[in-house]
Protein backbone atom coordinates (compact mmCIF):
# COMPACT_ATOMS: atom_id res chain seq x y z
CA UNK A 1 0.00 0.00 0.00
CA UNK A 2 2.84 2.35 0.93
CA UNK A 3 4.47 1.74 -2.47
CA UNK A 4 1.19 2.46 -4.24
CA UNK A 5 0.72 5.72 -2.30
CA UNK A 6 4.31 6.73 -3.05
CA UNK A 7 3.78 6.05 -6.74
CA UNK A 8 0.55 8.05 -6.77
CA UNK A 9 2.23 10.95 -4.95
CA UNK A 10 5.10 10.91 -7.43
CA UNK A 11 2.67 10.93 -10.33
CA UNK A 12 0.81 13.90 -8.85
CA UNK A 13 4.07 15.80 -8.33
CA UNK A 14 5.20 15.10 -11.91
CA UNK A 15 1.83 16.22 -13.26
CA UNK A 16 1.99 19.41 -11.16
CA UNK A 17 5.51 20.17 -12.34
CA UNK A 18 4.57 19.52 -15.97
CA UNK A 19 1.43 21.67 -15.63
CA UNK A 20 3.46 24.46 -14.04
CA UNK A 21 5.98 24.32 -16.88
CA UNK A 22 3.21 24.36 -19.46
CA UNK A 23 1.57 27.40 -17.88
CA UNK A 24 4.84 29.33 -17.80
CA UNK A 25 5.85 28.67 -21.38
CA UNK A 26 5.66 32.01 -23.25
CA UNK A 27 4.64 30.53 -26.59
CA UNK A 28 0.88 30.98 -26.12
CA UNK A 29 1.34 34.58 -25.04
CA UNK A 30 2.99 35.40 -28.36
CA UNK A 31 0.27 33.90 -30.53
CA UNK A 32 -2.24 36.28 -32.06
CA UNK A 33 -5.21 35.57 -34.32
CA UNK A 34 -5.24 37.13 -37.76
CA UNK A 35 -8.55 37.43 -39.64
CA UNK A 36 -8.90 37.76 -43.40
CA UNK A 37 -12.24 38.69 -44.94
CA UNK A 38 -12.51 38.17 -48.69
CA UNK A 39 -15.19 39.63 -50.95
CA UNK A 40 -14.10 37.39 -53.82
CA UNK A 41 -15.18 34.45 -51.63
CA UNK A 42 -12.03 32.44 -52.23
CA UNK A 43 -12.06 28.74 -51.35
CA UNK A 44 -8.73 28.67 -49.56
CA UNK A 45 -6.24 31.08 -48.02
CA UNK A 46 -2.68 30.84 -46.72
CA UNK A 47 -1.12 33.47 -44.47
CA UNK A 48 2.59 34.12 -44.89
CA UNK A 49 4.10 35.69 -41.78
CA UNK A 50 7.50 37.28 -42.14
CA UNK A 51 10.04 39.37 -40.30
CA UNK A 52 10.94 42.53 -42.22
CA UNK A 53 14.37 42.68 -40.58
CA UNK A 54 15.58 39.05 -40.57
CA UNK A 55 13.63 37.79 -43.58
CA UNK A 56 12.34 34.76 -41.63
CA UNK A 57 8.99 33.49 -43.02
CA UNK A 58 6.32 30.94 -42.12
CA UNK A 59 3.29 29.80 -44.12
CA UNK A 60 0.13 28.94 -42.20
CA UNK A 61 -3.00 27.53 -43.80
CA UNK A 62 -6.00 29.59 -42.74
CA UNK A 63 -9.25 28.06 -41.54
CA UNK A 64 -12.59 29.18 -42.91
CA UNK A 65 -14.41 30.65 -39.92
CA UNK A 66 -17.42 32.33 -41.52
CA UNK A 67 -19.31 32.93 -44.74
CA UNK A 68 -22.23 35.10 -45.82
CA UNK A 69 -23.71 36.27 -49.12
CA UNK A 70 -20.89 38.72 -49.75
CA UNK A 71 -17.73 37.47 -48.05
CA UNK A 72 -15.76 34.54 -46.73
CA UNK A 73 -13.75 34.89 -43.53
CA UNK A 74 -10.59 32.97 -42.69
CA UNK A 75 -8.38 33.00 -39.60
CA UNK A 76 -5.16 31.56 -38.22
CA UNK A 77 -2.63 32.25 -35.50
CA UNK A 78 0.83 33.74 -35.89
CA UNK A 79 3.69 34.43 -33.51
CA UNK A 80 4.08 38.18 -32.88
CA UNK A 81 7.50 37.73 -31.28
CA UNK A 82 8.85 36.28 -34.53
CA UNK A 83 6.96 38.15 -37.25
CA UNK A 84 5.91 41.78 -37.70
CA UNK A 85 4.38 41.53 -41.20
CA UNK A 86 2.13 39.22 -43.17
CA UNK A 87 0.32 38.75 -46.46
CA UNK A 88 -2.42 36.38 -47.56
CA UNK A 89 -2.48 34.24 -50.70
CA UNK A 90 -6.07 33.42 -51.60
CA UNK A 91 -6.90 30.98 -54.42
CA UNK A 92 -3.33 31.46 -55.66
CA UNK A 93 -3.49 35.29 -55.65
CA UNK A 94 -0.90 37.04 -53.48
CA UNK A 95 -2.33 39.99 -51.56
CA UNK A 96 -0.65 43.14 -50.21
CA UNK A 97 1.61 42.99 -47.16
CA UNK A 98 0.46 44.51 -43.87
CA UNK A 99 1.59 44.84 -40.27
CA UNK A 100 0.93 41.88 -38.00
CA UNK A 101 0.89 42.43 -34.24
CA UNK A 102 -1.38 42.53 -31.21
CA UNK A 103 -2.95 45.80 -32.40
CA UNK A 104 -4.32 44.21 -35.58
CA UNK A 105 -7.64 42.38 -35.86
CA UNK A 106 -7.97 41.72 -39.57
CA UNK A 107 -7.79 42.84 -43.18
CA UNK A 108 -10.61 42.98 -45.69
CA UNK A 109 -10.05 42.25 -49.36
CA UNK A 110 -12.78 44.40 -50.92
CA UNK A 111 -13.43 46.61 -53.95
CA UNK A 112 -11.15 49.29 -52.48
CA UNK A 113 -8.22 46.92 -51.98
CA UNK A 114 -6.86 45.63 -48.67
CA UNK A 115 -8.49 47.58 -45.84
CA UNK A 116 -8.18 47.17 -42.05
CA UNK A 117 -11.23 46.07 -40.11
CA UNK A 118 -12.25 44.76 -36.69
CA UNK A 119 -13.51 41.20 -36.66
CA UNK A 120 -16.97 40.86 -35.16
CA UNK A 121 -18.00 44.46 -35.82
CA UNK A 122 -19.85 46.11 -38.68
CA UNK A 123 -17.44 47.27 -41.36
CA UNK A 124 -17.46 50.98 -42.17
CA UNK A 125 -14.73 53.36 -43.25
CA UNK A 126 -16.60 56.60 -42.58
CA UNK A 127 -16.34 58.07 -39.11
CA UNK A 128 -17.93 61.15 -37.61
CA UNK A 129 -15.71 63.71 -35.97
CA UNK A 130 -15.97 67.12 -34.35
CA UNK A 131 -14.16 69.99 -36.05
CA UNK A 132 -12.48 72.66 -33.92
CA UNK A 133 -10.70 75.73 -35.29
CA UNK A 134 -7.64 77.35 -33.77
CA UNK A 135 -5.58 80.37 -34.75
CA UNK A 136 -2.09 79.62 -35.91
CA UNK A 137 0.15 82.32 -37.34
CA UNK A 138 -2.97 84.58 -37.67
CA UNK A 139 -5.01 82.13 -39.79
CA UNK A 140 -7.46 79.31 -39.04
CA UNK A 141 -6.25 75.79 -38.40
CA UNK A 142 -8.83 72.98 -38.30
CA UNK A 143 -8.50 69.91 -36.08
CA UNK A 144 -10.77 66.89 -36.67
CA UNK A 145 -11.43 65.14 -33.35
CA UNK A 146 -12.60 61.52 -33.46
CA UNK A 147 -13.83 59.60 -30.44
CA UNK A 148 -14.88 55.91 -30.43
CA UNK A 149 -18.58 55.05 -30.35
CA UNK A 150 -18.39 54.00 -26.71
CA UNK A 151 -16.40 57.04 -25.61
CA UNK A 152 -17.10 57.76 -21.93
CA UNK A 153 -16.36 61.31 -20.82
CA UNK A 154 -16.57 60.39 -17.13
CA UNK A 155 -14.86 56.99 -17.01
CA UNK A 156 -12.06 56.53 -14.50
CA UNK A 157 -9.81 55.07 -17.19
CA UNK A 158 -8.74 57.89 -19.44
CA UNK A 159 -7.98 57.80 -23.16
CA UNK A 160 -4.68 58.22 -24.96
CA UNK A 161 -4.48 60.90 -27.64
CA UNK A 162 -3.10 60.29 -31.12
CA UNK A 163 -2.29 63.47 -33.05
CA UNK A 164 -2.18 63.03 -36.82
CA UNK A 165 -0.65 65.59 -39.14
CA UNK A 166 -2.05 66.24 -42.64
CA UNK A 167 -5.51 66.01 -41.13
CA UNK A 168 -6.94 67.23 -44.43
CA UNK A 169 -6.23 63.78 -45.88
CA UNK A 170 -7.52 61.70 -42.98
CA UNK A 171 -10.94 63.32 -42.60
CA UNK A 172 -13.13 60.60 -41.12
CA UNK A 173 -16.47 61.66 -42.59
CA UNK A 174 -15.45 61.95 -46.24
CA UNK A 175 -12.19 61.37 -48.12
CA UNK A 176 -10.29 64.38 -49.48
CA UNK A 177 -11.59 65.98 -52.64
CA UNK A 178 -10.42 64.00 -55.66
CA UNK A 179 -9.60 60.92 -53.59
CA UNK A 180 -11.30 57.76 -52.36
CA UNK A 181 -11.37 56.20 -48.89
CA UNK A 182 -8.88 53.64 -50.20
CA UNK A 183 -6.40 56.50 -50.56
CA UNK A 184 -6.49 57.35 -46.85
CA UNK A 185 -4.67 55.62 -44.00
CA UNK A 186 -7.94 54.44 -42.40
CA UNK A 187 -6.50 55.40 -39.04
CA UNK A 188 -9.77 55.33 -37.10
CA UNK A 189 -10.48 51.79 -38.32
CA UNK A 190 -7.07 50.68 -37.10
CA UNK A 191 -7.39 52.44 -33.75
CA UNK A 192 -10.74 50.67 -33.27
CA UNK A 193 -9.01 47.37 -33.93
CA UNK A 194 -6.21 48.27 -31.51
CA UNK A 195 -8.72 49.08 -28.77
CA UNK A 196 -10.51 45.75 -29.15
CA UNK A 197 -7.39 43.60 -29.26
CA UNK A 198 -5.39 45.38 -26.52
CA UNK A 199 -8.01 47.05 -24.30
CA UNK A 200 -6.20 50.38 -24.62
CA UNK A 201 -8.50 53.30 -25.46
CA UNK A 202 -7.66 56.33 -27.57
CA UNK A 203 -9.05 59.33 -29.40
CA UNK A 204 -7.64 60.95 -32.54
CA UNK A 205 -6.96 64.61 -33.22
CA UNK A 206 -6.17 65.04 -36.93
CA UNK A 207 -4.62 68.45 -37.56
CA UNK A 208 -4.83 70.06 -40.99
CA UNK A 209 -1.37 71.10 -42.15
CA UNK A 210 -2.02 72.40 -45.63
CA UNK A 211 -1.32 76.08 -45.04
CA UNK A 212 -3.76 78.97 -45.22
CA UNK A 213 -6.70 78.04 -47.46
CA UNK A 214 -7.92 81.63 -47.73
CA UNK A 215 -4.94 83.81 -48.58
CA UNK A 216 -2.59 81.01 -49.73
CA UNK A 217 0.23 83.05 -48.20
CA UNK A 218 1.30 79.99 -46.24
CA UNK A 219 1.65 76.46 -47.58
CA UNK A 220 2.24 72.95 -46.31
CA UNK A 221 5.97 73.41 -46.87
CA UNK A 222 5.89 76.50 -44.66
CA UNK A 223 4.19 74.71 -41.77
CA UNK A 224 6.07 71.42 -41.83
CA UNK A 225 9.70 72.44 -42.38
CA UNK A 226 11.56 73.63 -39.26
CA UNK A 227 14.07 76.46 -39.18
CA UNK A 228 17.37 74.70 -38.53
CA UNK A 229 19.49 76.88 -40.78
CA UNK A 230 20.25 76.69 -44.47
CA UNK A 231 18.37 73.87 -46.18
CA UNK A 232 20.26 71.16 -48.02
CA UNK A 233 17.97 71.59 -51.03
CA UNK A 234 16.57 74.93 -52.05
CA UNK A 235 14.27 73.73 -54.82
CA UNK A 236 11.24 74.93 -52.89
CA UNK A 237 10.62 78.04 -50.85
CA UNK A 238 9.67 77.61 -47.21
CA UNK A 239 9.05 80.11 -44.44
CA UNK A 240 10.22 77.38 -42.02
CA UNK A 241 7.46 77.56 -39.42
CA UNK A 242 7.97 73.97 -38.24
CA UNK A 243 9.30 74.87 -34.79
CA UNK A 244 6.52 77.42 -34.33
CA UNK A 245 4.01 74.77 -35.36
CA UNK A 246 5.50 72.34 -32.82
CA UNK A 247 4.92 74.97 -30.11
CA UNK A 248 1.35 75.41 -31.36
CA UNK A 249 0.72 71.68 -31.01
CA UNK A 250 2.18 71.51 -27.50
CA UNK A 251 0.86 74.77 -26.09
CA UNK A 252 -2.47 75.31 -27.88
CA UNK A 253 -3.94 72.12 -29.34
CA UNK A 254 -2.89 69.62 -26.66
CA UNK A 255 -4.11 71.77 -23.72
CA UNK A 256 -7.49 72.18 -25.44
CA UNK A 257 -7.86 68.43 -25.91
CA UNK A 258 -6.87 67.78 -22.30
CA UNK A 259 -9.40 70.32 -21.04
CA UNK A 260 -12.36 69.14 -23.12
CA UNK A 261 -11.81 65.37 -23.34
CA UNK A 262 -11.26 62.55 -20.87
CA UNK A 263 -7.62 62.00 -21.81
CA UNK A 264 -4.29 61.55 -20.11
CA UNK A 265 -1.97 64.56 -19.98
CA UNK A 266 1.34 62.69 -19.62
CA UNK A 267 3.68 62.07 -22.53
CA UNK A 268 3.43 58.29 -22.17
CA UNK A 269 -0.17 58.47 -23.43
CA UNK A 270 0.27 61.11 -26.12
CA UNK A 271 1.65 60.44 -29.59
CA UNK A 272 2.05 62.22 -32.91
CA UNK A 273 2.23 60.69 -36.40
CA UNK A 274 2.86 62.03 -39.86
CA UNK A 275 3.94 61.05 -43.35
CA UNK A 276 6.51 62.63 -45.68
CA UNK A 277 6.85 66.30 -44.63
CA UNK A 278 4.34 65.47 -41.91
CA UNK A 279 6.76 62.82 -40.65
CA UNK A 280 9.54 65.39 -40.57
CA UNK A 281 7.31 67.63 -38.46
CA UNK A 282 6.24 64.74 -36.19
CA UNK A 283 9.95 64.19 -35.49
CA UNK A 284 10.42 67.89 -34.68
CA UNK A 285 7.32 68.02 -32.47
CA UNK A 286 8.47 65.03 -30.39
CA UNK A 287 12.08 66.22 -30.19
CA UNK A 288 11.12 69.81 -29.31
CA UNK A 289 8.45 68.78 -26.80
CA UNK A 290 9.32 65.37 -25.33
CA UNK A 291 7.58 66.39 -22.12
CA UNK A 292 4.28 66.31 -24.01
CA UNK A 293 4.67 63.81 -26.89
CA UNK A 294 6.00 60.43 -25.80
CA UNK A 295 5.78 58.56 -29.12
CA UNK A 296 6.32 59.69 -32.70
CA UNK A 297 5.27 57.78 -35.83
CA UNK A 298 7.64 58.91 -38.58
CA UNK A 299 6.57 57.52 -41.97
CA UNK A 300 8.82 58.16 -44.99
CA UNK A 301 10.20 61.37 -43.43
CA UNK A 302 11.61 64.25 -45.46
CA UNK A 303 14.99 64.26 -43.71
CA UNK A 304 16.51 65.42 -47.00
CA UNK A 305 15.66 69.00 -45.97
CA UNK A 306 18.93 69.44 -44.03
CA UNK A 307 22.45 68.04 -44.26
CA UNK A 308 24.27 65.83 -41.77
CA UNK A 309 26.05 68.70 -40.00
CA UNK A 310 22.82 70.59 -39.39
CA UNK A 311 21.00 67.51 -38.13
CA UNK A 312 23.83 66.60 -35.78
CA UNK A 313 23.81 70.12 -34.39
CA UNK A 314 20.06 69.95 -33.77
CA UNK A 315 20.10 66.46 -32.22
CA UNK A 316 23.19 67.20 -30.17
CA UNK A 317 21.36 69.91 -28.23
CA UNK A 318 18.73 67.45 -26.96
CA UNK A 319 18.78 65.85 -23.51
CA UNK A 320 18.14 62.11 -23.68
CA UNK A 321 18.15 61.64 -19.89
CA UNK A 322 14.60 62.84 -19.34
CA UNK A 323 11.40 62.61 -21.39
CA UNK A 324 12.94 60.75 -24.30
CA UNK A 325 10.29 60.09 -26.98
CA UNK A 326 9.94 56.65 -28.54
CA UNK A 327 10.65 57.02 -32.27
CA UNK A 328 8.98 54.58 -34.66
CA UNK A 329 10.52 55.23 -38.09
CA UNK A 330 9.42 53.65 -41.35
CA UNK A 331 10.56 54.17 -44.92
CA UNK A 332 10.65 52.39 -48.26
CA UNK A 333 13.53 51.71 -50.63
CA UNK A 334 12.03 52.62 -53.99
CA UNK A 335 13.31 55.70 -55.81
CA UNK A 336 10.40 57.94 -54.86
CA UNK A 337 10.60 57.16 -51.15
CA UNK A 338 13.07 58.54 -48.61
CA UNK A 339 14.84 55.35 -47.59
CA UNK A 340 18.36 56.69 -48.20
CA UNK A 341 17.94 59.77 -45.99
CA UNK A 342 15.99 57.83 -43.38
CA UNK A 343 18.72 55.20 -43.12
CA UNK A 344 21.21 58.03 -42.61
CA UNK A 345 19.09 59.52 -39.81
CA UNK A 346 18.71 56.15 -38.08
CA UNK A 347 22.48 55.64 -38.22
CA UNK A 348 23.01 59.22 -37.01
CA UNK A 349 20.72 58.77 -34.02
CA UNK A 350 22.48 55.56 -33.00
CA UNK A 351 25.91 57.16 -33.37
CA UNK A 352 24.75 60.04 -31.19
CA UNK A 353 23.66 57.58 -28.49
CA UNK A 354 19.93 57.93 -28.82
CA UNK A 355 18.59 55.29 -26.38
CA UNK A 356 18.28 52.05 -28.36
CA UNK A 357 15.20 50.99 -26.39
CA UNK A 358 13.47 54.13 -27.68
CA UNK A 359 14.27 53.66 -31.36
CA UNK A 360 12.81 51.33 -34.01
CA UNK A 361 13.39 51.47 -37.75
CA UNK A 362 11.35 49.46 -40.24
CA UNK A 363 12.90 49.55 -43.69
CA UNK A 364 10.91 48.14 -46.61
CA UNK A 365 13.10 47.66 -49.66
CA UNK A 366 10.02 47.50 -51.93
CA UNK A 367 8.15 50.33 -50.22
CA UNK A 368 7.06 53.41 -52.16
CA UNK A 369 6.08 56.92 -51.10
CA UNK A 370 2.32 56.49 -50.92
CA UNK A 371 -0.68 56.01 -48.66
CA UNK A 372 -1.17 52.24 -49.15
CA UNK A 373 2.31 51.60 -47.74
CA UNK A 374 1.75 53.93 -44.78
CA UNK A 375 -1.67 52.41 -44.12
CA UNK A 376 -0.15 48.93 -44.13
CA UNK A 377 2.25 49.73 -41.25
CA UNK A 378 0.12 52.17 -39.23
CA UNK A 379 -0.74 49.34 -36.81
CA UNK A 380 2.99 48.94 -36.16
CA UNK A 381 3.11 52.57 -35.02
CA UNK A 382 0.16 51.75 -32.74
CA UNK A 383 2.15 48.84 -31.32
CA UNK A 384 5.02 51.22 -30.56
CA UNK A 385 2.58 53.63 -28.92
CA UNK A 386 0.87 51.02 -26.72
CA UNK A 387 3.82 48.80 -25.79
CA UNK A 388 6.81 51.13 -26.37
CA UNK A 389 8.38 48.50 -28.58
CA UNK A 390 7.84 46.59 -31.79
CA UNK A 391 8.06 43.05 -30.52
CA UNK A 392 9.48 41.26 -33.54
CA UNK A 393 12.08 43.84 -34.60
Amino acid sequence: MRKILSALLAAVMITAIFSSFTEKTPKSKNLHTLYFKDKSKSKEAVATFFNSKSGKTENVEMTKTGEDEDTTTFSCEGNTSLYNMAYVTYDGIKGNSFAFNKCVSGWYNCDMGFMPYTEGEKISFKYKCKDVKFKFNSYDKTVHIWTPDDYNASSKKKYSTIYLLDGQSVDFSEPPIGHTIAETECTAAQVKSMMKTTGEKAIIAAVETDGDYNSHDYTRDDELIPNLGKMAHEEGVSKKLGNKFADFMAKTVAPYIEKHYNVYSDARHISVEGTSLGALEAFIIAMDHPEKFGTAGIMSPSFWTYNDKTWRSYIGKKDYKNNTPFLYIYSGGKNNDTGKETKEMYKRLKEMNYPKEKLVFHYNEKGTHDVPNWRSVFAEFLEAMVFQKVEAI
